[in-house]
C-alpha cells in the first residue's frame, strides 16, 4: 500500500510539474509572438511598397472601395474555376491579394498590385506595375524561395522576368519552351529546367490583367 501511494504522489507530481513546464513554455512563446509581430509586419509592409516603387516609379498607391470589391467577387470566381484565359488556361491557383491604384501628380494612372500562382514547391508571389492602358509597367517576383534553387528561383532574374514588361489586357500570355518568345504575340521564353515555375509567373499575369481588364467593363 505505502508503495502505491508513494507511486501515485510521484505521478502526481510529475503530472503538475509537467503542467507548470508546458504553461511556462505557452506564456513564453506568447511573449516573443507579441514582440515579434509587428516587427514582420512592418517588415513585410516596407518589403511591399520597396516592390509596388520598382515595379511603378514615380506614382503613389491608394487603396479604393470599388477596386477593393470588385477584387473580391474576382477572387471568388478565379478560386472556384469560373475564371480562365482566352485559350481555355485554369487560373484556379492565382490568388491576387491586393491591388491599389497608382496615381501620377493626383491623378489615376494604373495600378499595383500583389498576386501569385502555384509553383513547384509553393506559391511565387509577384508584384505588377500596370500602367493607364492596361499595359504591364513593371514586375518583381516578391517570393519564389520554395522554388529550386539555380531553375525555379531564376524567376527573380531581371533579365527572365523583364518579358512581361509590355503585355497588355487583351493579351493571353502563354509558355513556350523553344525559345521563341515574343511580346508581340504573348508569349514568354520558359526557365530552362523549371517550366511549371514559369507557368506559375505566367498564371498570376494572366489573371491579373484580366481582372484589370474586367475594370473597365
Amino acid at each position: 500500500m505505502a508503495s502505491n501511494a508513494k507511486s501515485q504522489s510521484t505521478l502526481i507530481h510529475d503530472t503538475i510539474c509537467l503542467f507548470m513546464i508546458t504553461l511556462i513554455a505557452g506564456i513564453l512563446l506568447g511573449a516573443v509572438n507579441m514582440i515579434t509581430v509587428d516587427p514582420i509586419k512592418e517588415q513585410a509592409e516596407k518589403a511591399k511598397q520597396e516592390a509596388y516603387a520598382a515595379v511603378y516609379d514615380g506614382a503613389e498607391f491608394v487603396s479604393d472601395d470599388g477596386v477593393n470589391s470588385s477584387l473580391k467577387a474576382f477572387q471568388a470566381d478565379l478560386a472556384s474555376g469560373k475564371v480562365k484565359t482566352a485559350s481555355g488556361s485554369d487560373l484556379s491557383d492565382v490568388e491576387i491579394q491586393e491591388v491599389m491604384k497608382a496615381t501620377v501628380d493626383g491623378q489615376d494612372a494604373g495600378y499595383v498590385m500583389t498576386c501569385s500562382g502555384k509553383g513547384y514547391g509553393g506559391a511565387v508571389k509577384v508584384a505588377l506595375g500596370i500602367d493607364g492602358e492596361g499595359a504591364i509597367k513593371g514586375i518583381q517576383i516578391m517570393d519564389c524561395t520554395n522554388e529550386t534553387p539555380g531553375l525555379g528561383q531564376n524567376s527573380s532574374k531581371e533579365d527572365w522576368n523583364s518579358q512581361y514588361i509590355g503585355m497588355t489586357t487583351a493579351q493571353d500570355v502563354s509558355v513556350v519552351k523553344d525559345g521563341s518568345g515574343s511580346k508581340d504575340n504573348g508569349t514568354i521564353n520558359a526557365i530552362s529546367g523549371a517550366t511549371i515555375t514559369s507557368n506559375a509567373v505566367t498564371r498570376a499575369v494572366d489573371g491579373s490583367l484580366l481582372f484589370i481588364a474586367s475594370l473597365s467593363e
